[in-house]
């Protein structure tokens, strides 16, 4: 009961620092709107930023998201990962349908794949033998310690941790298993 108080913390925490930026941005382009001209582009932008960032999280954390196709795992994604920093390349097929427990799973995963790229790259999505697999590539590749530790089985705590833990609980409601490799994630059937 603890550890589900804990993750439900960690993830107002984390949903709470994901979305301040934006509209701190957006907040200070209203204030400025007077006084200069690309202030309501701004407060546009950082509306759409905020807008996107609430539907991933809506999306991968949320109750009833329903069944996804790949291009619509990427349209949640777009701009989301790495801090808009890395991009998530489909080698699945597009009409391939992924039911929702595996929809959200997925999401998390390759959210988890764009914190492994701190200075970006291309999160790949593909099959993987009767799985899939995500497969970070850029300049720097670290996953997040907290994903190792919670397939370990060790307590992953923390706002900036709040990934790993979701991940294992996603993929058992999915029936599916999470592996760690050194390059890649993969994700596989029970």
């Amino acid at each position: 009961m603890e550890a589900d108080l804990t993750l439900a913390q960690d993830l107002c925490a984390r949903l709470c620092h994901d979305l301040v930026g934006p509209l701190g941005t957006m907040a200070g382009a209203v204030e400025m709107a007077g006084d200069d001209p690309e202030a309501g582009d701004l407060a546009r932008e950082a509306a759409s930023s905020l807008r996107a960032r609430l539907q991933l999280w809506r999306a991968a954390c949320g109750a009833g998201t329903g069944p996804m196709s790949p291009p619509e795992l990427a349209a949640l994604l777009e701009g989301n990962l790495a801090g808009g920093r890395a991009t998530l390349a489909l080698e699945v097929p597009p009409e391939r349908i992924f039911p929702s427990a595996l929809a959200q799973l997925l999401l998390v995963a390759a959210m988890l794949g764009g914190e492994a790229l701190p200075r970006g790259g291309v999160v790949r999505l593909r099959p993987h033998g009767t799985g899939l697999e995500l497969r970070p590539e850029g300049r720097v590749l670290a996953w997040p310690p907290s994903l190792a530790a919670a397939l370990a089985g060790e307590a992953a705590e923390g706002p900036r941790a709040v990934l790993a833990p979701i991940l294992l609980r996603l993929a058992g409601a999915a029936g599916w298993q999470a592996r760690l490799e050194p390059e890649a994630l993969t994700l596989r059937p029970r």
